[in-house]
């Protein structure tokens, strides 16, 4: 028991609390969270290869007035029969192709056959060219038949409003509130949640959206990393504490916190001091005066280092 009782000194229960911590952090908080990433990418990237391969199917199968589409459902190829409606039509800001450049999605309702109204993302245009005025091709007009893949609304946490710009406008997300915000349409207007981004040969299509990415991503390797970092602080405690315990540094004399009394210079002539450095030792005695430049220690002993070599054997001790 004697030998553990330095775990209770200030420094060394602050390097106990700090090596737990962090490893608690790594085990309960940082790996978990890029596990949970890890499985949302592998989520989305078997939701994006089924899509690939899946034959079209009417939208209204997969979306509804009541509710987003489910999680299955994006990406998910669908058709739709109707007519666009240009005059509210809006460019989307703040959004970047595959290639980090930055472009505006050109978005506008579809009026179903149904008698619902469908969001369509005809795709993207330049940055450039909405900053400059250039106007957007028209859509066709008429009954037509889209195609394209399945999208939730996508929100702009800051809730801008829409803006006019060159005579267009822009707003910062894609769903159905946005465009009552934007064109004061009637409340009860029946919108399909979420919005269809329309493929390359589908009627009205301008650039289209590049389909995410199917790579795995850096998070499986980070949340091991992160479990490994845990393990490496518990096991260097470990390591810390057992060596102190085999090997433990003698006390500083000159420590007045160190245990079995205060520094030697303290103490009162006669004193416990005194009694413990034993009788006198005779002026030029070897054993007493040590090697050259060394302070004598307690009872004319010389002090070791920490693995037990006597420094002594440093001097030649003969006159």
């Amino acid at each position: 028991m004697k030998r553990v009782v330095f775990l209770l000194r200030p420094g060394w229960i602050a390097v106990i609390l700090a090596a737990l911590a962090f490893a608690g952090a790594c085990f309960f908080l940082l790996a978990p969270w890029q596990f949970g990433r890890n499985a949302e990418r592998s989520a989305q990237n078997a939701a994006i290869t089924a899509a690939l391969t899946a034959e079209p199917v009417p939208a209204t199968a997969l979306m509804s007035t009541d509710a987003q589409p489910a999680e299955s459902a994006l990406w998910h190829p669908v058709t739709a029969t109707g007519t666009f409606d240009p005059a509210r039509q809006v460019q989307v800001r703040l959004r970047q192709n595959s290639a980090g450049q930055p472009i505006s999605e050109v978005v506008l309702p579809f009026r179903l056959t149904t008698g619902q109204t469908l969001l369509v993302d005809r795709g993207s245009v330049s940055f450039l060219d909405v900053d400059k005025g250039v106007a957007v091709p028209d859509p066709p007009s008429g009954q037509v038949t889209i195609t394209g893949r399945v999208q939730d609304d996508q929100l702009d946490p800051s809730q801008r409003p829409p803006v006019v710009q060159n005579g267009q406008v822009q707003v910062t997300e894609i769903s159905a509130a946005m465009m009552r915000q934007a064109f004061d349409g009637p409340a009860d207007e029946p919108f399909l949640a979420g919005f269809v981004q329309l493929t390359g040969p589908s009627p009205g299509a301008l650039t289209p959206i590049e389909v995410p990415q199917t790579d795995s991503g850096p998070f499986l390797s980070y949340a091991l990393q992160w479990e490994a970092f845990g393990i490496i602080a518990l096991v260097g405690l470990g390591v810390f504490i057992v060596r102190e315990v085999r090997d433990p540094r003698p006390d500083d004399p000159d420590d007045p916190s160190a245990p079995n009394g205060a520094a030697p210079n303290s103490a009162a002539p006669g004193g416990a001091a005194a009694e413990r450095a034993g009788p006198p030792v005779p002026a030029g005695t070897a054993a007493a005066a040590g090697p050259p430049g060394s302070a004598p220690g307690p009872a004319g002993r010389r002090r070791r280092s920490r693995d037990g070599f006597d420094r002594s054997q440093l001097w030649d001790d003969e006159p």
